[in-house]
């Protein structure tokens, strides 16, 4: 079997891309793995007509791209349409696992190929009830949703709690859940009352002042003690980037949706303002954890 060798980065396909969540906090983390111990593992990748398409390791190509890098190690692994999948799925367990969203987007493809979902679970190992919960993530997931999750702003399990409810409910329900910042049993509760309320006034209610009617339904529920590492400052702190969370998905949504002309027009310069803020803001972001990350000793090693 070949051993790795280096390939151009602009040579690697990256069409199973769509199945990764491109996280910017884990490309820093392996951005600065990267930068401090070089490339311990190759990429695997797999023979096209054109090209080389990449099946493991988007998040070293990610951040070999931000460090300037012109080549990786890669070795290539002969893999049709099912192996491709299933590789990525099975070189990602452990420590170098995938989000929930990550595995749902693969297990999907999987089915693509035409297996039925108790053929994927027993392909993966897992029980066919895991493999149908990680699908509906994505099918029955608004897809808005699926993009917050994607970029780590709305939780696995807070998401699994919104099946229930129509698409255009997800999105009035989940803006509430991540403005209260409500955990998955709360958001739980929370849908269970929605569904248990008619009209459409008291839904209103329900969602403007959701914690208010939790306790109301259900009593005070405990909240979780301030960190006792975090001094005054470093909770002020930790407040401001819940917020920023929050806000950050409420813009997006707003940006998505189907503005005018006009509107946008009016609105150019707010948005070059916001995206000259948001850059500044990203790179004081990446400077505070480099410093956190230099500071630490726990030998982190490099992830997919």
């Amino acid at each position: 079997m070949e051993g790795p060798k280096p390939y151009p980065l602009g040579r690697l396909g990256q069409t199973l891309g769509s199945a990764r969540c491109r996280q910017p906090a884990r490309i820093e983390r392996m951005k600065q793995s990267l930068a401090m111990h070089g490339q311990m593992t190759p990429l695997v990748v797999t023979a096209r007509a054109e090209q080389v398409e990449l099946v493991d390791g988007f998040k070293r190509l990610w951040a070999a791209d931000m460090l300037g890098w012109p080549t990786l190690e890669a070795v290539v692994r002969p893999l049709d349409e099912l192996g491709q999948w299933t590789a990525m799925l099975l070189l990602n367990r452990g420590p170098s696992s995938m989000t929930p969203l990550e595995e749902a987007l693969v297990l999907r493809e999987l089915t693509k190929t035409g297996l039925t979902q108790a053929e994927v679970a027993s392909l993966c190992g897992r029980h066919k009830t895991w493999v149908s919960r990680r699908i509906g993530l994505v099918d029955r997931l608004h897809p808005e949703l699926v993009e917050a999750m994607k970029l780590g702003l709305l939780h696995p399990g807070a998401a699994r709690r919104l099946l229930s409810l129509p698409p255009g409910n997800q999105l009035e329900v989940s803006a509430a859940v991540q403005h209260t910042k409500l955990g998955p049993q709360d958001t739980e509760r929370l849908v269970a009352l929605w569904h248990r309320t008619q009209d459409p006034q008291a839904r209103r209610a329900l969602l403007s002042e959701p914690r208010a009617s939790l306790r109301k339904q259900y009593g005070e529920t405990p909240r979780s003690p301030p960190d006792p590492r975090l001094s005054v400052e470093g909770r002020r702190l930790k407040s401001c980037l819940e917020r920023i969370e929050t806000e950050a998905l409420r813009t997006m949504r707003r940006l998505g949706s189907e503005l005018s002309a006009a509107d946008r027009t009016v609105l150019d310069k707010q948005l070059q303002k916001a995206a000259e803020v948001a850059s500044r803001l990203v790179s004081a972001l990446g400077s505070a954890r480099s410093a956190a990350f230099a500071s630490a000793s726990d030998g982190s090693s490099e992830m997919s």
